[in-house]
């Protein structure tokens, strides 16, 4: 017989401590999976914009081609008007953040490599992050299964 208090093994079976690790374990996995699915959203966000610095003036300028230039020059005042309440919703102490994204003193040639560059790079991060979250997926899926 035993005597004083007993201890958490005496009254939890492994099967319960392995369900329990089970457990936590897929809520890990899962916390890590919507990690990289908000990165991934991130990843693309930065895509999007580097691709619209890139590539968006040749856009506009097709466009444009076939408009009306009152509408031409009221779109390029809207998408100006946005771009400039978008660096004033995010800027911080008056500090222009986006200072760190410029590349001053390169030439158009230089700048655009730089840019293709970043275009690169940001797809290899979310390319990535894909295959983090398909083996997240995967494990989950597996901790899921039924015992053998």
């Amino acid at each position: 017989m035993q005597t004083g208090a007993p201890t958490p093994l005496d009254y939890r079976k492994p099967v319960e401590l392995r369900e329990i690790a089970r457990s936590q374990r897929r809520k890990q996995a899962l916390e890590a999976l919507e990690f990289e699915r908000d990165r991934e959203a991130a990843l693309r966000g930065q895509l999007e914009e580097t691709a619209t610095e890139l590539e968006g003036p040749n856009v506009d300028e097709e466009t444009f081609a076939g408009m009306d230039p009152e509408d031409v020059e009221i779109v390029r005042q809207t998408l100006l008007d946005a771009g400039e309440a978008f660096e004033e919703t995010f800027a911080e102490d008056g500090e222009d953040w986006l200072d760190e994204f410029r590349i001053d003193g390169e030439s158009p040639e230089e700048e655009r490599e730089e840019r293709l560059g970043e275009v690169a790079r940001l797809e290899v991060e979310i390319k990535d992050s894909r295959r983090r979250q398909q083996a997240l997926e995967r494990y989950v899926e597996a901790l899921s299964a039924p015992e053998a």
